[in-house]
């Protein structure tokens, strides 16, 4: 039991500096962005999870400079290759990805610029998504409940959960 203990304060801690190091991030302007395919390989793999300044200025942006913007339809994470024009409203700039053969040509403003490439660690971005989903959290949760539990109440809770389990023609015969 205080080994089951141990580890529930061990993952609360754990839990604990894993949020105040996203809420650190998020308040510095940074915004995770996971790599959904395989366009900027072989530097920025599939899977991958980047961190992205949205405080970065669209007017600083230079040539080979990874950005993220939005399109109708994603979040795009590709490489600055040219610049066409600079306006008031923003830039047109030939985008690519390091994997493509051809480059975009994208109308980047405020609207649909996010933000430029802080730094990526590979792999991580499937961790993030896995531990980001419900099922995870709800899983936690029991473990961390569970554990912090004494086992006779876990006991009675089975015991508990036997006896209403018996169906009524089975109070009946018995």
């Amino acid at each position: 039991m205080k080994m089951a203990k141990n580890l529930v304060a061990v993952i609360a801690a754990l839990s604990g500096f894993i949020a105040l190091t996203a809420l650190l991030l998020l308040l510095l302007g940074y915004r995770p962005f996971v790599l959904m395919s395989g366009s900027m390989e072989p530097l920025y793999r599939e899977g991958s999870l980047c961190l992205v300044n949205t405080h970065a200025s669209l007017d600083d942006v230079e040539v080979g400079d990874v950005l993220v913007y939005r399109t109708a339809d994603f979040l795009v994470l590709h490489r600055l290759v040219g610049i066409t024009e600079r306006g008031e409203n923003g830039i047109t700039a030939e985008m690519q990805g390091d994997a493509n053969n051809v480059s975009q040509t994208v109308d980047l403003s405020r609207i649909n610029y996010v933000g430029r490439e802080a730094f990526t660690i590979p792999g991580l971005g499937r961790a993030v998504e896995t531990l980001t989903s419900p099922f995870v959290w709800v899983a936690v949760f029991m473990f961390i409940v569970l554990a912090s539990m004494p086992a006779r109440s876990i006991t009675r809770l089975l015991a508990f959960r036997r006896h209403a389990q018996v169906s009524p023609q089975e109070k009946n015969n018995g």
